[in-house]
């Protein structure tokens, strides 16, 4: 078995960053502060999956911190099924719709930054 743990290393200070880079795309007003969110929560989305396949094959790798691990798993699995799902809406054109489920989104998660990507997307789609 081949040893995973430094790109694991990597995978979480990239997530870190991305995250942060967010928060200071929006705190500065970096323009255009909606395009630039999306690519980075873009971004962070396929740091995300690269992640999960990851945790698949080690779950040993999972942080340890329940409660924040558990909470900001929670709050990045919601984040990129809606994400998915209204992309797949906008690329066939149904923009009212995935501006719906962005809003439905921003709805429930408790997540600042992920509801602050939510609202650059439907910025970009109205």
């Amino acid at each position: 078995m081949r040893n995973h743990k430094p790109i694991h290393q990597l995978l979480r200070v990239a997530s870190h960053l991305l995250d942060q880079a967010a928060t200071e795309v929006h705190d500065t007003a970096l323009d255009p502060i909606p395009e630039n969110i999306e690519h980075l929560g873009r971004a962070l989305i396929e740091v995300m999956e690269v992640q999960r396949k990851l945790f698949e094959l080690h779950p040993e790798l999972r942080p340890k911190t329940l409660a924040a691990s558990d909470r900001e798993a929670d709050a990045n699995k919601l984040f990129t099924q809606f994400m998915l799902e209204a992309l797949e809406l906008e690329d066939t054109g149904n923009t009212v719709a995935a501006v719906e489920r962005y809003t439905r989104f921003i709805g429930i998660s408790p997540s600042y930054h992920h509801r602050e990507i939510a609202r650059a997307e439907i910025r970009r789609l109205t």
